[in-house]
Order: C-alpha cells, then structure tokens, then sequence
C-alpha cells in the first residue's frame, strides 16, 4: 500500500509541482526577455538570496511534516501549527531585521541598490510561516491541496511580474511580484486546513520537535545554500554580463533539483512513518524513489547534453555559446545535489541526525573551489561538479543516528 501510496503522491505532485515550475519558467523567461542582460544578473543574484531564504522554508516544512505525519489528534495538530506559527513569525522578523544590516555591505560588494535588497528581504519574513501550514498539508497526504497552492502562487507571480515590469518597474517589479505572490499563497493555505484550524486546541508538548529542529534546519539550509549560492559568487566573481550569461545557465540546470523534488516531498511523510511490514519497509520505498529519480536525471542529462545549443536560444531570445557550453556540466552538479537531497531527506525522516555539524564544511568547500577556481565559466562549472560530488559522498557517509 505505501508503494502506492508513493507512486500516487509523486505522481500528484511530479504533475502539480511541474506545472508551478512551468510557470516559474514562463515568469523567467519572461523577464529574460524584458530585463537588460544586467539586469537580468542582478535578479538572478536577488533570486539566489531568495534561495538562501528557501532554506528555511524547506527545514521548517520538513519539521512540520514529520510531526503531522506522526499526530492524528486534530485539536493536537492545531496547537502544533498555532504554536510553530507564533514562533516562526517573531523568528521570521527578527532575521528580516539582521538582513537589512547585512544587506547594507552586501549592496556595495554586489552592486544591487540597498532598498531592492530590502525589498527582497521581506520575501524571508512569509518564508518562515508558509512552511508550517504547507508542511501540514504534505503532513496529512493532502498532495493536491498542497499543489494546488503552489500553482496559485504561480500564477499571481507571473501575472503581477509581467504587468509590473512591462510599465517599468525593471527589477523591483520582478521582486515585488515575487513577494506578493507568496504572501496570497500563504493566506490560502488556511483553506484547505480548515477542519483543522476549527477544531479546539488540545495542548501538546513539543520537546521532540524542538530537538529536531536544529540538525534538520542546519542541514536544509546548507542543501539550499549548496544548491543556490554559486550564482551570487559568480555575482562576485565575473563582471556583469558574463555572471548573467552564468546565471542562465544555471537556472536551466536547476530545473534538475526543482522538477525532481516532488519525489523526495512524496517520499519523505511515507519513509516517516511507521514500518508496516517488510515488503513495504522504508528501505523500499527509498529505493524505489531513487530509481525514479535517476531516470528522471537521465533524461534530464541528455536534454541538456544534445540540445544546449537550442535550449539556452528558446530560453535568452540570443545567441550564447558561453552558456550552451556550461550547461551540461552545471547540470551534471545539480543531479548530485537532486541525490544528495533525496539521500538526506530519507535519513532525516528515519532520525538520523547525529554528524550534522559537519555539513558546515562542506559549504566552506564550495565557496573555496568556487572562489579559487574561477579564471573562466567552465573552470568554475567543474569546480561546481567536485563540490556536489563531495556533498554527495557526504549525504552517504556523515549521517547516522
């Protein structure tokens, strides 16, 4: 049953995820075509601090789904979502007001105005509470009502962005877009969680989810980093046109780790819950979710190897070989990453969080090799190739209970 269960929820969301993913390529290739080539960069570099943001909506929601998947008391699941609310939001805020310090040396060594960064910033504030009830919802199996969310968020970004930007807001249109579109997702996710937010409120201890908390948020956020932040050090690192050409590359190849994450959100509540019997352990349905990751990679790989050329001129509305050329190897770099987040995501469903301190290093690795070797886009695309082959490895062998 869980093997069906697995292949029904990957389906929904492969479906759901992929036509909210559709849409965030239609909004970039939108923008690819109304922003300047710079312009364009210095999204792309806003996108990659929305990423880092992502990480704490991954770990937060990966939290929620763990202990709603466990709690079928809906007075029980009711005060774990009011209570992680209410923390999330003093949390969210407080990060908010640490980023616009930051944001004020980070706006010169960019060269990205202060108040677009602010602007982006509030992105972290909703990015901290939308988790908590999207993580209920993928908590309780409601794949479609979660799909359906996301899908909203979508098309409001879409919709806002093209209409903002083709007046002339340029970049902060793009950002403001983004922002709005998430902040009316989250107020629709009360929707279809209604039966539970009107329940009365049974108090419940959250001692265990407390002591989860912090190795499974350090270990997202690092994923999330690991996968996001070599366009902001390309930022750095190459002058403005060639970190945009970068930049599209990049977004292409992610498309890799964003398509195939359905899989390993299905897997995860399914791995987390009680064994059920042998032929349905969590061990089988991790390895049946792999395979069907690889061949999802597979295809993907190929794409990208034969049909660079033409991928990246559907894409840019131009000629540009320097990203045709980086293409298949950015992507080579993502499809570990996409194995390493499956591999992780399993391991952290079943416990396994002892060794999770030394996820930091490998983030210092990749910013060394990425730094260190950058002298063209092809010496910095395979340094991206050996840090993911190394977080990889990682995955395997750090985690452990």
């Amino acid at each position: 049953m869980s093997s069906k269960n697995l292949l029904k929820g990957t389906l929904i969301l492969l479906i759901m995820f992929n036509l909210f993913n559709v849409l965030n390529f239609i909004f970039q290739f939108s923008m690819a075509r109304l922003l300047s080539l710079a312009d364009y960069g210095i999204m792309s570099a806003l996108f990659a601090i929305v990423y880092l943001s992502v990480g704490f909506t991954e770990s937060i929601q990966t939290i929620l789904t763990k202990f709603t998947t466990q709690e079928e008391n809906k007075g029980k699941l009711h005060d774990i979502i009011k209570k992680a609310l209410q923390k999330t939001i003093q949390l969210g805020i407080l990060v908010y007001l640490i980023f616009l310090i930051i944001a004020i040396p980070l706006s010169t060594t960019l060269n990205i105005p202060y108040f677009l960064l602010a602007l982006t910033g509030l992105f972290i504030v909703i990015s901290f509470v939308i988790p908590v009830t999207r993580g209920a919802l993928q908590g309780r199996k409601r794949f479609t009502a979660l799909g359906w969310n996301m899908i909203f968020e979508g098309v409001i970004k879409l919709a806002l962005a093209i209409a903002l930007v083709w007046i002339g807001w340029r970049v902060y249109g793009a950002m403001l877009a983004t922002v709005a579109a998430l902040a009316a997702a989250f107020l629709f996710t009360f929707v279809p969680l209604r039966d539970i937010t009107r329940t009365k409120t049974k108090s419940v201890q959250l001692k265990d989810l407390t002591n989860y908390t912090t190795p499974v948020f350090l270990i997202t956020f690092i994923v999330l980093t690991f996968y996001s932040i070599d366009v902001l050090i390309a930022k750095a690192v190459f002058p403005d046109e060639l970190a945009g050409t970068y930049a599209m590359a990049s977004l292409l190849a992610k498309t890799i780790f964003i398509g195939t994450l359905p899989i390993s959100k299905a897997m995860f509540p399914l791995t987390a819950g009680k064994k059920k019997s042998r032929s349905e352990s969590p061990q089988k349905l991790f390895t049946h979710a792999l395979a069907l990751l690889g061949l999802c990679i597979a295809i993907a790989l190929a794409l990208f190897y034969f049909l660079a050329d033409w991928i990246i001129r559907i894409f840019a509305g131009r000629v540009l070989p320097e990203a045709a050329a980086v293409l298949p190897l950015i992507a080579i770099a993502i499809s570990l990453i996409s194995i390493s987040n499956l591999v992780i995501l399993y391991k952290l469903s079943r416990g396994q969080t002892r060794g999770y301190k030394n996820f930091i290093l490998l983030l210092i690795v990749e910013v060394f090799l990425l730094i260190h070797f950058s002298s063209s886009l092809l010496i910095f695309s395979l340094a991206f190739i050996l840090a993911s082959a190394i977080f990889l490895w990682a995955s395997i062998m750090l985690l452990r209970r």
